[in-house]
């Protein structure tokens, strides 16, 4: 591949390939129907979620007086980042309204998700995450391609690959146009969390507890294993075509089973407490198609092989 060329990417005149499928696996296997539907338990999930980081973030005052700041950074990359990361994937099912019942609630939902990120991004991605789905692999519509620049400054480097993952909150929220006008729900969701939770924070629990809620935000959308899917879903890891792959390893547990990718773009209104079993129902179709086994190996792929990088995604008109 030419990162040089114009345009930079792998161009395909194929139809986005989630729509036939789907419509071909509810032949096959009508019975698929009956995993639609939100899952009311994932909602507990992100409550326990909320509270175990909040009980963490409370603790780390503590933490920082007896042994330094160092202890504080290190539970923030081990168990915090993950954590977060979890309630991340936890808005990402709210977007799709698989956590409750009404659009409104799961709208809550994700808010309340977004309390130990401190950041308020919940309700942008609600507002843009439909184009990744709706758009997939169309420049300026797709929100998860990279841009140009990304391409054209990354390119095969080992370290730039390395520092972009290491930053990628701020690539993802500055280089793919997340930010326009606010809409109600966004300014809902930045007086909620980036006002008046903050200040409860800050109040109540201190600045260190910020600070470490903060770093786990960082590090759990950066150059950590859990934050693995943001190449495993739609980078080109093999010549065949493929622009989307599925992750069956074991951070599934810990990420509502966004791993799931190819299963998930297939039947969005699927939430991902039932997607394994949408994967053992159509195994014949799923179990044909690349897929990884671990998000650290994706990691270290991405970085150090010279015919991987941001160039590696399958674009259409």
């Amino acid at each position: 591949m030419n990162i040089e060329s114009d345009p930079p990417f792998a161009w395909t005149d194929r139809v986005e390939p989630h729509v036939p499928r789907r419509k071909l696996l509810i032949l096959r296997h009508p019975e698929i129907r009956k995993l639609f539907g939100y899952d009311s338990r994932q909602s507990y999930a992100i409550i326990f979620l909320v509270l175990l980081q909040l009980a963490l973030a409370a603790s780390m005052k503590g933490v920082q007086a007896h042994a330094g700041w160092l202890p504080v950074a290190i539970l923030a990359y081990v168990i915090g980042a993950v954590l977060n990361h979890a309630l991340a994937m936890g808005v990402h099912e709210a977007s799709h309204h698989l956590v409750a019942s009404t659009p409104v609630r799961n709208r809550w939902m994700a808010i309340f998700a977004d309390i130990p990120v401190v950041l308020p991004g919940a309700m942008s991605f609600w507002r843009y995450h439909a184009d990744h789905h709706r758009y997939l692999g169309i420049e300026r519509r797709d929100n998860d391609l990279p841009s140009r620049f990304e391409v054209r400054w990354l390119g095969n480097s080992a370290l730039a690959k390395s520092l972009w993952l290491f930053f990628y909150f701020f690539f993802a929220v500055f280089g793919r146009g997340f930010l326009n006008r606010p809409n109600r729900w966004e300014m809902i969701n930045f007086l909620v969390v980036g006002v008046t939770t903050n200040l409860l924070l800050w109040f109540f629990l201190g600045p260190v507890s910020v600070v470490y809620l903060l770093l786990s935000t960082f590090f759990g959308f950066g150059l950590h294993p859990v934050a693995g899917h943001f190449i495993h879903e739609h980078y080109s890891f093999t010549t065949d075509g493929q622009e989307t792959y599925s992750y069956y390893g074991l951070l599934n547990k810990i990420a509502f089973n966004v791993g799931f990718h190819n299963e998930h773009h297939d039947f969005f209104t699927i939430p991902g407490s039932r997607l394994p079993e949408l994967h053992a129902i159509a195994r014949d179709t799923y179990g044909t198609l690349a897929s990884h086994r671990s998000w650290t190996k994706v990691l270290l792929e991405f970085i150090f092989r010279k015919d991987l990088g941001h160039f590696s995604r399958i674009v259409r008109d």
